[in-house]
C-alpha cells in the first residue's frame, strides 16, 4: 500500500498529513486535491476528482499567507527593518527571513508548513556543481550566476555588519531562502495594496508552459483569502499545473 506516492514505511507520510489537516483546520479548503509524489524526491498536486471550468478548488485564508510583514515583526526583522540597510528585492528578504525564524522553531504555528518545505536546491542554477557549471560554458548563464551569487553575498554582508545577530543564519541558509521565497511567490493585491506572498499548498504545483493553463488565482479581499480557480475542465488524478509566467532559464 502508497500514501500520497510513497512506500507506507516512508516519514514523509506523517509529514504531509500533519501539513495538510494544519492547513484544512486553519481555514483552508481544497476538497479535490491531494498531494502526490511521483519519485523519491518530487511532488506534485492532483485532482482527486473531476474540477469544473470556473470551480473555486482552492481557498487559503490569510492567517496561512505569508507576507514580508510577518517577516519584518520577527525580532530579527525589526532589527533589520531598524537599520536601515539597503537591499534589493527587500521583499525576499523579510519573507526568507520569517520561514528561517520558524524552521528554528520547532513549537512554532507554521511546524506543519515547515517539515515540508523544501530542502533540497541543487537544481537551481546558483547551486550547481562545478561540473554542471561546466556544461554551461559559453552561454550567459555563467556570468548570470556569478552576479547573482555576488549580490546575495553583499546583500548578506550589509545585513550582518547593520545587525550582527543576523549572522546566527550562514550565507548558505541565507541564499537557499532567498531562491525558494523566488521560486514560490505569489504577486497579487491585498486591498488595494500590491504584495507578494506565498501561499501553503499552492506554492506546490509545478509549472505548465501553457499560455491559458490551468489555474486562475487572486486574493479575494471580501472573503480575505488566496483562491485558485479551474480555467479548464480538470480530470481526476490528473496533475495541477500552475504557468509561473516567462521566467529565464537561470531561475
Amino acid at each position: 500500500k502508497e500514501e500520497y506516492g510513497l512506500p507506507h514505511t516512508d516519514e514523509r507520510i506523517e509529514k504531509v498529513e500533519a501539513f495538510v489537516d494544519w492547513v484544512r483546520c486553519s481555514g483552508g479548503e481544497f476538497e479535490k486535491l491531494k498531494v502526490w509524489y511521483y519519485n523519491s524526491f518530487d511532488r506534485c498536486v492532483n485532482a482527486t476528482r473531476s474540477i469544473s471550468e470556473g470551480e473555486m478548488f482552492l481557498k487559503v485564508p490569510l492567517k496561512l499567507i505569508i507576507t514580508p510583514k510577518k517577516g519584518r515583526e520577527t525580532k530579527i526583522g525589526e532589527q533589520i527593518s531598524k537599520s536601515g540597510v539597503e537591499i534589493s528585492a527587500d521583499y525576499l528578504l523579510y519573507i526568507a527571513v520569517f520561514l528561517l525564524t520558524q524552521e528554528r522553531d520547532p513549537e512554532s504555528f507554521w511546524a506543519p508548513y515547515m517539515a515540508v518545505y523544501p530542502k533540497m536546491v541543487s537544481n537551481f542554477p546558483i547551486f550547481f556543481s562545478p561540473e554542471e557549471k561546466k556544461l554551461l560554458e559559453g552561454s550567459c548563464m555563467l556570468e548570470q550566476i556569478r552576479d547573482d551569487t555576488e549580490s546575495m553575498k553583499e546583500d548578506y554582508n550589509n545585513i550582518v555588519e547593520k545587525v550582527p545577530e543576523f549572522a546566527q543564519f550562514t550565507l548558505e541558509e541565507y541564499m537557499k531562502g532567498i531562491v525558494l521565497v523566488n521560486s514560490r511567490i505569489f504577486y497579487v493585491k491585498i486591498h488595494g495594496k500590491e504584495e507578494r506572498i506565498m501561499v501553503p499548498l499552492a506554492d506546490m504545483f509545478n509549472h505548465v508552459y501553457d499560455k491559458i493553463g490551468q489555474t486562475f488565482w487572486e486574493y479575494v479581499d471580501k472573503e480575505d483569502s488566496f483562491i485558485v480557480k479551474a480555467n479548464r475542465d480538470i480530470l481526476h488524478n490528473e496533475e495541477i499545473c500552475e504557468n509561473y509566467g516567462p521566467k529565464p532559464n537561470y531561475r
